[in-house]
C-alpha cells in the first residue's frame, strides 16, 4: 500500500471517528437522563419504602452532618460549564462513598457490582463529551469558580461519609446515606437539563 494511500486512510478513519464522537456527545444529555434514571431506580429499590423505628435517633442525628440546605440553593443556581462540572463531582463522589465499608448496606454484591457501573459509565460519559477549564488550571476567574463548584460538593459528601464512619456503617446510617443520594441523582437530572444543547 503506497504512502499516499495509507495516509488517506488515517484521514478517512479519524473523519469516521470523530463523527461518530461527535454524534455520541450530541447524544450525551438524554444518554446521561437514562443512565441517571436507571441508577435512581436501582437505589429506590434498594432503600425500601419503609425507615425502621430504630433508626429515627440516627435521623435526628444526621442533621448535624448531612445539612444539605447549601448544596440545594448552589444547585439551584449552578448553570454551564459549572452544571457540567458539579454533575461530574456528584458521580465521583457517590461511587467513592458506595466504596465504603457497606457489609451492613443490605444489598446484594450483584446490585451493588451494576451500581459502580452505572456511575463509573455515566462519570466517562461525561468526561468524554466535557471539556472544562478545572482541567486546565484554576487562574482565571472563571476556572476558580468551576473549583470552588467542586470543592463544595467534595465537602458535602465529606459530612456523609463522617457521618457514617461516625455510626460505624450500620443499617440506619446506610438507609439515610441513600435517601441523601437520592436527591443528588435528583439534582443532577436538573443540572443536566440546565445545559444548552450546543454545549452537550
Amino acid at each position: 500500500m503506497s504512502s499516499m494511500t495509507t495516509r488517506s486512510l488515517f484521514i478517512c478513519l479519524g473523519i469516521f471517528f470523530t463523527e461518530i464522537s461527535s454524534q455520541d456527545c450530541n447524544q450525551l444529555r438524554s444518554r446521561l437522563h437514562e443512565a441517571n434514571l436507571a441508577n435512581l431506580n436501582l437505589l429506590t429499590r434498594n432503600i425500601g419504602s419503609t425507615i425502621p423505628q430504630k433508626c429515627i435517633r440516627d435521623i435526628i442525628d444526621s442533621s448535624l452532618y448531612t445539612s444539605e440546605e447549601n448544596l440545594t440553593n448552589m444547585v439551584n443556581e449552578l448553570q454551564g460549564q459549572n452544571a457540567k462540572v458539579a454533575i461530574k463531582e456528584l458521580l465521583q463522589q457517590i461511587d467513592l462513598i458506595f466504596k465504603e465499608n457497606h457489609s451492613e448496606l443490605a444489598w446484594d454484591e450483584n446490585s451493588v457490582r451494576k451500581f459502580h457501573i452505572g456511575l463509573d459509565q455515566e462519570r466517562k460519559n461525561a468526561e468524554a463529551c466535557w471539556k472544562t477549564e478545572v482541567a486546565r488550571g484554576t487562574r482565571s476567574p472563571r476556572g476558580q469558580k468551576l473549583q470552588l463548584t467542586r470543592l463544595r460538593v467534595k465537602r458535602y459528601f465529606q459530612r456523609l461519609r463522617d457521618f457514617l464512619k461516625n455510626k460505624e456503617y450500620n443499617l440506619c446510617a446506610w438507609k439515610i446515606i441513600q435517601i441523601q443520594i437520592r436527591e443528588c441523582f435528583k439534582w443532577i437530572n436538573q443540572l443536566n437539563q440546565r445545559i444548552p444543547s450546543k454545549d452537550t
